[in-house]
């Protein structure tokens, strides 16, 4: 059996281990709601400084100036209704350093009521940062499948715009 100390140390790891996985939901979940509901500093606060964004049609968007480029090219509410669901988070940690697959559907209002507009995985790597937090090291969205007649939210030529200082739609 082993000793109190030890017992106690193993404690600790398990302790941390669950305080790891939660704060990375709470990234994971900050994404959604910062997205659709505009809190831009909240959004980039999931990324690292130099973290990495790659969304279909966008290619890579890297650190900090870029990520609030396409957030402030990407529909808000209240000027535009969707949520961003994320649903089964399969985390795997590594000591400061995670990965998490985790599926998603965005929801969007139509003419004949509410319904999926894409769904597909998040492919994610995430570090544990000084502050405790973790962050984004890379989002990849992969797309499985998307509603007929739609396209993507926001495209490479509208990020360069927006980073070039342009003011985005909307």
């Amino acid at each position: 059996m082993p000793t109190q100390a030890a017992q106690l140390v193993m404690l600790e790891a398990r302790l941390r281990l669950l305080e790891d996985e939660r704060e990375i939901l709470r990234t994971l979940h900050t994404y959604g709601h910062a997205i659709d509901y505009g809190y831009e500093d909240a959004f980039v606060d999931c990324w690292v400084a130099d973290g990495v964004l790659i969304w279909p049609g966008t290619g890579p968007i890297k650190g900090h100036a870029s990520l609030r480029a396409v957030f402030r090219a990407h529909s808000h509410a209240p000027a535009a209704w969707h949520k961003h669901f994320m649903v089964e988070p399969f985390i795997r940690m590594d000591g400061a350093r995670a990965t998490a697959d985790c599926m998603f559907a965005r929801l969007d209002p139509y003419a004949e009521g509410p319904a999926i507009k894409s769904f597909g995985r998040y492919r994610d790597a995430l570090i544990r940062c000084d502050d405790g937090r973790w962050r984004f090291t890379e989002r990849l969205a992969e797309v499985e499948a998307r509603r007929p007649g739609t396209t993507n939210t926001v495209s490479r030529d509208v990020v360069e715009a927006v980073e070039a200082g342009a003011k985005p739609a909307g």
